[in-house]
């Protein structure tokens, strides 16, 4: 029966994905850690499209290194690290998240091409190693190059009319100039220096602009694949990755919450569609968390109020990737609600009772199991007695499902193995 349930599942939830708007939705994702730049990696994946037109560079090619374009910063989790990144042409430590973004990658096969012009993104033009071949030492440089221009350009526009842009092109792009021969292909350099002459290359870097442009050039190569689950678990995983490693006292956790939500869900009754689509829903619940600052995750003391309401609009963010990601599904539903408390005391939306239906019960249960479990900035792990001594308080002032609770308390030593699981 169990393998019938688990063919069926597989059926159901097979699905096709087209590469290009797959990516796109990750990049509005990983665009958050930027915080007040929402969206940087979507501009570098046009920057280089257009320069690649001016390249001479056919269709495929040009539509590979627009979504490698997006993608590039997919190892930054750390609104640190991104402020680094704009702050300084080049920083020592950029190499981390080319290797990270490398790693992502390849866990997700439909992604795995463009790992190794990841891994090399950041690398100067002079310095890229010869056993390179000479596409992906093109895209590679080429990101680079788009990802330094763009810099540059938010720069120039922080606190000016975007339109000013237009006046003061040759002056953006002269802030490359000194690194071409070194950091640049001069190549690249040159065909740049005809393609920032259209006025539409720098209109449609305007907000307003960006995603029409980026959905129009997607929507003229076909790239679209079939997905098993497993594959598209995969994708859930990778992003669930990028989320917990925003701080090292997250490691693991979008992944055990997944973990506990499945197990917990099979104690529960639920079929085995439920349980995948949970699981899923458990891996991507804090993709909203990308936008949270640092130092709000990582504050050893309690948060202000001001900080708080910063960390509470985090379901919201989740809600609105996920609906794009995984339409015609409950996750975005499920992972936007997994804050919500019974007796209505929770958030974003204040439900209480029967408005929290039975699985996002369960993912609630699930995240406060395992936040508690794990090591946070302001205390150390706690053991399993004192995790049920708090949630037996949860359950009493009627926060969370005692049904579902019961369940956990009764196979509370299984399932905290699973939740302190490295």
């Amino acid at each position: 029966m169990k393998q019938d349930a688990d063919r069926i599942a597989e059926v159901i939830l097979s699905m096709n994905v087209d590469v290009g708007r797959a990516a796109f939705t990750v990049t509005k994702a990983l665009d958050y850690v930027g915080i007040d730049d929402k969206s940087h990696g979507l501009r570098v994946g046009l920057i280089c499209h257009r320069i690649a037109h001016l390249l001479g560079w056919e269709k495929s090619k040009r539509h590979f290194i627009l979504i490698a374009g997006m993608l590039h910063d997919c190892g930054v989790s750390s609104t640190t690290v991104h402020q680094k990144l704009v702050d300084e042409m080049e920083w020592e430590g950029a190499e981390e998240h080319c290797i990270r973004g490398d790693h992502f990658l390849r866990s997700f096969p439909p992604f795995s091409a463009f790992a190794p012009a990841i891994r090399y993104h950041h690398t100067r033009w002079q310095d890229l190693p010869e056993s390179l071949d000479t596409e992906t030492r093109e895209y590679a440089n080429l990101i680079f190059f788009a990802d330094r221009l763009d810099v540059a350009y938010s720069s120039f526009i922080f606190n000016k009319p975007p339109h000013e842009a237009l006046l003061n092109r040759q002056q953006i792009l002269g802030e490359l100039t000194p690194y071409v021969g070194l950091l640049f292909s001069p190549e690249i350099y040159k065909a740049t220096e005809s393609t920032i002459l259209k006025d539409s290359f720098w209109l449609e870097l305007r907000d307003e602009y960006l995603d029409d442009a980026i959905m129009e050039t997607l929507s003229s190569e076909d790239y679209e694949i079939s997905l098993s689950f497993d594959e598209i678990e995969s994708l859930g995983e990778l992003i669930s990755q990028i989320v917990d490693a925003k701080s090292p006292y997250t490691h693991y956790h979008s992944l055990r919450v997944a973990d506990l939500a499945y197990t917990l869900s099979g104690l529960a009754g639920l079929d085995q569609y439920q349980r995948r689509i949970l699981r899923l829903s458990g891996l991507l619940h804090d993709v909203g968390k990308l936008r949270t600052p640092d130092e709000i995750l990582e504050k050893p003391g309690t948060l202000s109020e001001y900080e708080m309401a910063q960390m509470r609009s985090h379901p919201l963010d989740s809600k609105r990737v996920l609906k794009s990601l995984f339409p015609n599904t409950q996750i975005a539903k499920w992972a936007s609600e997994h804050h919500e408390k019974l007796d209505g005391s929770g958030y974003p939306f204040g439900w209480k009772g029967d408005q929290i239906d039975f699985p996002t019960r369960i993912l609630s249960i699930a995240d406060i199991f395992q936040a508690l479990c794990q090591k946070r900035p302001y205390r150390h792990r706690l053991q399993i007695n004192e995790v049920i001594e708090i949630m037996d308080v949860m359950a009493a002032e009627g926060k969370i499902d005692t049904a579902i609770y019961g369940l956990l308390k009764a196979n509370k030593s299984e399932l905290y193995r699973v939740a302190i699981r490295q």
